[in-house]
């Protein structure tokens, strides 16, 4: 039977009654909610989004966690909790959006014809709207095993104030996909890819991370005011939906593509020029690679040579993933050329 999505939920909780497990407080909780804690500063509101995708739960575990503290804010704190539908499906933070929904987070443009989602998205952008936040910090995992980044859409000091909470490393990009990230709430607004969704570095960066943002006092001065690595002018790297993919540590005979199976080994520094991905027997037709405007870039970053793929460029890689729904209905990996 489909689950029906529906608006996010105000609700109270006793935060001395939370369940010391996280997956039991997942379970208790009726849909995507949304959780005030009131503050020193009353005058002043910071917004936490978690659980955008069902499958990225660091973000989750730090909220929980949080509240289990029993700590008062520097100031209000809104908490958005968002596919938890999805989180709940079992094994629990598997599901990055159920089967017969869009993912949530390719739909806060409010440009989708499905209702649901776009009911969901549109209760969302309201709760933060409404209590005009001074900042706002979306945080997610990355679809494989990696370290901690965050990713803007504006680049002035206080988004890399914001970003430096949590992480030195910063992308900036201008691609436009329909994220949370990219929305305008009057206030500076980063994403916080946490790391893997299996790594305990990740959920521990995320509490402390989270732990530092609702502590201090002004986010965008003393010692978080300090400059971040800023990379620039991601290229997406997509795989045609329709082709047979697979990852594996040999070439699958019945697969149109075969990936190498540690393809997230790339996540973790520099990836030299001609450096073997797998094997294709559709040459690099079944990739596209777009920039930062979603255009189709006519010089790939891959070459195929003998049915073996190859990258054509020294790269750095983040966000490749060996999960092929995400790979063939999201994106593969986002590089940057380094030469």
């Amino acid at each position: 039977m489909a689950i029906k999505l529906a608006k996010i939920h105000y609700v109270h909780i006793d935060r001395t009654q939370l369940p010391d497990d996280p997956e039991q407080w997942l379970v208790s909780l009726q849909s995507g909610v949304v959780i005030d804690v009131e503050g020193q500063d009353t005058n002043r509101t910071r917004v936490v989004s978690v659980l955008v995708h069902g499958n990225e739960p660091s973000g989750f575990y730090a909220v929980h966690r949080w509240l289990k503290g029993n700590e008062t804010p520097i100031c209000n704190v809104r908490f958005i909790i968002s596919a938890v539908e999805a989180a709940q499906q079992p094994p629990y933070f598997t599901t990055r959006y159920l089967n017969d929904i869009h993912d949530l987070n390719r739909c806060f443009s409010l440009k989708v014809e499905d209702q649901a989602v776009k009911l969901r998205a549109a209760s969302i952008l309201q709760a933060i709207s409404e209590v005009h936040p001074e900042a706002v910090i979306d945080m997610h995992n990355t679809s494989g095993s990696s370290p901690a980044f965050c990713v803007t859409t504006r680049i002035e000091m206080p988004y890399q104030a914001l970003a430096s909470f949590f992480c030195q490393s910063v992308i900036y990009t201008r691609l436009q996909l329909g994220s949370l990230m990219e929305q305008d709430f009057g206030c500076p607004i980063v994403t916080v890819e946490c790391g893997g969704s299996q790594d305990q570095l990740a959920h521990e960066m995320a509490y402390q991370g989270l732990h530092e943002f609702l502590q201090a006092e002004n986010l965008f001065a003393g010692h978080h005011y300090k400059l971040v690595d800023i990379i620039e002018h991601p290229l997406r790297l997509e795989i045609d939906k329709n082709i047979k993919l697979v990852f594996a540590e040999h070439k699958d005979e019945s697969a149109d593509v075969t990936l190498v199976s540690d393809i997230e080994q790339h996540n973790m520094g520099k990836t030299r020029a001609d450096c073997f991905l797998g094997w294709s027997k559709l040459g690099i037709e079944p990739f596209t690679v777009r920039n930062e405007a979603g255009e189709v870039q006519s010089d790939n970053i891959l070459y195929c040579q003998d049915g073996k793929l190859y990258t054509a460029h020294s790269l750095r890689i983040f966000m490749a993933t060996s999960n092929r729904r995400i790979a063939q209905n999201d994106c593969l990996f986002y590089a940057f050329c380094t030469e």
